[in-house]
């Protein structure tokens, strides 16, 4: 028996050092995006600069860069022009845009299809949900910008408590164990690529049904959260993953279908937008825009119009 677990444990070792040299070779693993306390928010570290890949083939690589307030973008949030339509977007890893290049975002996409008459600022973390959405919007945009798109989900309204906003003493600080997962390429690789952590999850809650989640049920959605966006506000979703009708009558603000005329994500092998998705988003917006004659308030745009 001894001779056995003696043989299994060098069959590890062995695999382990060969999955490092190649992914090491073949830059098959994805940097650590390392997050950092933020006005006690749990966002990343500022000027982090690096790729973000995805699948056992690196199947998605894509460049992120993060800003001085903590989220994925070009721009610097604290700027905001006089001669342009100010507008931000709220949401979850959708908007948090790591699937594609950071410079070919929603934000950069609305830009240019507007001649650069917007600025648009993407607040967008991974997890997020409608509690988080509020206090995003009541820390970083209620009056500060002229319009705000939340991206919103059935499952964004399940949930009574913040996934990351006010939780920045949850940062992980730096223990041993994670200097080893940022040093080792192989881990890296199998825990990012391949989810291996999450699927692991997925297992362990299948075999334990009693386990507690922080999602209500069905019944009992965070509806009264909706409240908490002024006029400037308005809802974006995919009809797929938002029962608009559900919420109609709790709504006090317009709602907006995101059309996707191109195909929009990275199916079969990942759900998120493509740079497609992000495209026909920004056309969405754009669109709307245009109904309510918003351009012919920004300055820049009345120049290119006369």
């Amino acid at each position: 028996m001894k001779h056995f677990v003696t043989y299994i444990l060098c069959l590890v070792l062995l695999f382990m050092v060969m999955l490092e040299a190649t992914t090491r070779l073949f830059l098959l693993s994805s940097d650590v995006i390392p997050e950092a306390n933020i006005g006690n928010n749990k966002l990343y570290l500022p000027h982090s600069d690096g790729i973000w890949i995805k699948g056992g083939r690196h199947e998605i690589t894509s460049h992120y860069k993060i800003n001085a307030q903590g989220f994925n973008s070009l721009k610097d949030y604290n700027s905001r022009p006089d001669d342009k339509l100010n507008i931000a977007i709220i949401g979850d890893s959708y908007i948090e845009g790591f699937h594609v290049d950071v410079e070919n975002s929603i934000g950069r996409q609305l830009e240019q299809l507007t001649q650069q008459t917007v600025e648009v600022h993407e607040y967008g973390k991974s997890s997020g949900n409608i509690v988080d959405y509020v206090q995003l919007f009541k820390q970083y945009t209620a009056q500060k910008y002229d319009y705000t798109f939340i991206l919103l989900t059935d499952l964004d309204l399940a949930f009574y408590e913040a996934a990351f906003m006010g939780k920045g003493n949850t940062v992980t600080k730096s223990t041993s164990f994670k200097n080893v997962y940022t040093h080792f390429a192989s881990i890296r690789y199998l825990n990012s690529n391949l989810m291996l952590n999450k699927k692991l999850q997925q297992l362990f809650r299948s075999v334990n049904p009693f386990k507690k989640s922080n999602a209500s049920t069905d019944s009992n959605l965070n509806i009264d959260a909706l409240q908490a966006f002024d006029s400037s506000c308005l809802i974006l979703y995919e009809p797929q993953r938002l029962d608009i009708d559900r919420i109609q009558n709790s709504l006090t603000i317009p709602s907006i279908p995101i059309k996707h005329q191109y195909i929009p994500d990275h199916e079969p092998f990942d759900y998120h937008w493509n740079s497609n998705g992000r495209h026909n988003c920004a056309l969405t917006i754009k669109t709307y825009l245009e109904s309510i004659d918003a351009f012919k308030k920004a300055p820049s745009m009345s120049k290119i119009m006369k």
